[in-house]
């Protein structure tokens, strides 16, 4: 087999296109592959009818490596004169319109690039920043224009910071894992826009949406989905604890103002008892916090509160539930203690969305979870020159789309 017939057969070429000559040189460590375009009669590339030759320009894609050394495809590419269309350049059969590399080149980056960063890959391939930006970004699009159908059944909103100036992002996802949007702020309008990149009948087999308790995300769903909403959103299961665990902290610090000095440093050095958990607690520490308990009223109080929060949450059979939620929170309005009835009515206020987060058993762990591999993925590649590409490579990593140029 000569080299003409071996170029023919790994660039994949068919006529009117074949391989006219091979140039080596070793001083730059390149070879040209010259490719010519030997046909009788042209198409129009936008209608695909017959049209006349008008000219050739010279142009140029950098290929997968020949061994050690860097190959070029080179070829005078006809144009074509089309009666509704104008003058137009005809598609080569190696790569996209606007692209300086073939489809090969471009598959090995997005392989490459899903192991490694981007700055990485520039000192691997001796190629710039902008143009390995450029394939991810042309590989994220036909992606996303590829992407029909995906699971919607339960959803995430989670907001995330990006960068120094605390420029946030919302996120949506589904309990795949899949990244599905991305837009800019924390607004009811950026959920909104994030609703938009989904079809209508997908986003409408909805069963729920997680999210943290705000109330800007919650006015999207409900602008979104009106009187559905309410069966829709579920709260965090995270959130809440937090918010109670806050509230426990905070009691807890007042009452000790009022302890002798003495007692402060003892109640204070056994501080972490309050918040640990029942399973993770020995027979010492279980007695250290009985003694707690009886110096500091208020503080139990809330802790009892705190606890049986959880135990409802986590243990408590699906029926009745409701009514048990409601005890709960008759019996902790009954407290007095102000700074728990403050959590308490929130609670209240939210209970349709704890009940759905209860009935689906959805929380926003998996949406933390991708938020913090987003993080991780903007340590990892040293920073980003702005937002935009900071999206890309979301959708790029955690979108679960297919990519690559497909023969």
């Amino acid at each position: 087999m000569d080299q003409l017939t071996l170029y023919n057969k790994i660039l994949q070429l068919t006529p009117p296109w074949k391989t006219s000559n091979v140039l080596l040189d070793e001083e730059s460590g390149q070879i040209t592959v010259e490719v010519s375009c030997i046909a009788s009669q042209l198409f129009c590339p936008t209608c695909g009818e017959k049209a006349k030759r008008y000219d050739t320009r010279i142009r140029q894609w950098r290929h997968l490596d020949t061994c050690q050394f860097q190959t070029l495809i080179k070829a005078d590419v006809p144009r074509v004169i089309c009666k509704d269309h104008g003058c137009l350049t005809i598609l080569v059969p190696w790569a996209e319109d606007s692209s300086r590399y073939t489809l090969l080149f471009e598959n090995d980056v997005l392989n490459r690039a899903a192991d490694t960063s981007i700055l990485a890959l520039t000192r691997q391939l001796k190629m710039s920043w902008n143009a390995i930006d450029g394939i991810i970004k042309r590989g994220v699009n036909r992606g996303l224009n590829r992407r029909i159908r995906f699971s919607c059944l339960h959803l995430f909103v989670d907001e995330t910071c990006i960068a120094k100036p605390r420029e946030f992002i919302t996120v949506l996802s589904n309990h795949k894992g899949q990244v599905l949007a991305v837009e800019d702020g924390r607004s009811s309008k950026s959920l909104l826009k994030c609703f938009a990149h989904i079809r209508v009948q997908d986003i409408n087999k909805m069963k729920s949406i997680s999210m943290d308790m705000s109330s800007a995300y919650k006015k999207a769903v409900e602008k979104r989905f009106g009187r559905r909403a309410e069966k829709l959103i579920a709260y965090d299961h995270f959130h809440l604890t937090k918010m109670l665990n806050e509230t426990l902290s905070n009691v807890r610090k007042r009452e000790l103002r009022s302890a002798l000095n003495i007692d402060q440093i003892h109640h204070y050095k056994t501080r972490f008892l309050w918040f640990r958990d029942n399973l993770n607690r020995d027979e010492e520490m279980e007695a250290q916090l009985a003694i707690q308990r009886q110096h500091l009223p208020n503080t139990a109080t809330v802790w009892y509160f705190k606890e049986q929060f959880r135990m409802i949450w986590k243990y408590h059979p699906k029926t009745l539930i409701k009514k048990t939620w409601k005890a709960w929170i008759t019996l902790a309005k009954e407290t007095g203690i102000r700074a728990l009835i403050c959590v308490v009515e929130t609670i209240e206020k939210s209970l349709q969305g704890i009940l759905n987060a209860m009935k689906y058993g959805v929380s926003n762990g998996r949406a933390e979870a991708i938020n913090n591999n987003i993080k991780s993925l903007g340590r990892r590649s040293g920073g980003y020159r702005n937002k935009e590409r900071y999206k890309t490579a979301i959708m790029f990593h955690f979108g679960q789309l297919d990519m690559s140029h497909h023969h």
